[in-house]
């Protein structure tokens, strides 16, 4: 999984959640974490998670793992289908009328979706999904893809 990386400043502490200031990208118009990063003037302003020593002022690095957005799809897209899938297939099996089959699927699908609404209450609240701000020890001006 590809990594990519941006540097910039810490304007901002609230805990474990910083915002940083950068300078806008080529890319940005295409980027995906637009619900995070914000345009202020000519510099951009994104929210991310801070690893332990970052303080305001300090120049960062930030890390933009795929795997939350992978587990994220997976839950909401995958999670959405299987469960109640699975539930056709226990009720077929005990051989259900198709009102029980029916209902059961609804109901079970309506637990999933109201279990990852807390469970994404949770994430937003540890910054599970946020971008990983570091304490930078290479140049800031040089922008990295992982491999």
């Amino acid at each position: 999984m590809a990594e990519v990386k941006e540097f910039g400043e810490v304007i901002e502490i609230q805990g474990r959640i910083v915002k940083v200031k950068m300078q806008p990208q080529d890319t940005c118009t295409t980027c995906g974490h637009k619900a995070i990063c914000f345009a202020v003037g000519k510099e951009r302003i994104l929210i991310a998670r801070a690893e332990s020593g970052v303080r305001e002022g300090d120049m960062v690095c930030l890390d933009f793992p795929s795997g939350p957005s992978i587990i994220s799809s997976l839950l909401i897209f995958v999670g959405s289908v299987f469960v109640p899938l699975a539930v056709l297939l226990i009720a077929g099996l005990a051989q259900a009328s198709v009102l029980f089959k029916a209902i059961s699927a609804v109901a079970v699908l309506l637990g999933y979706w109201i279990f990852l609404i807390i469970l994404n209450k949770r994430l937003k609240r540890s910054g599970w999904f946020l971008p990983r701000a570091y304490k930078s020890t290479e140049e800031p001006n040089i922008k990295e893809t992982a491999k």
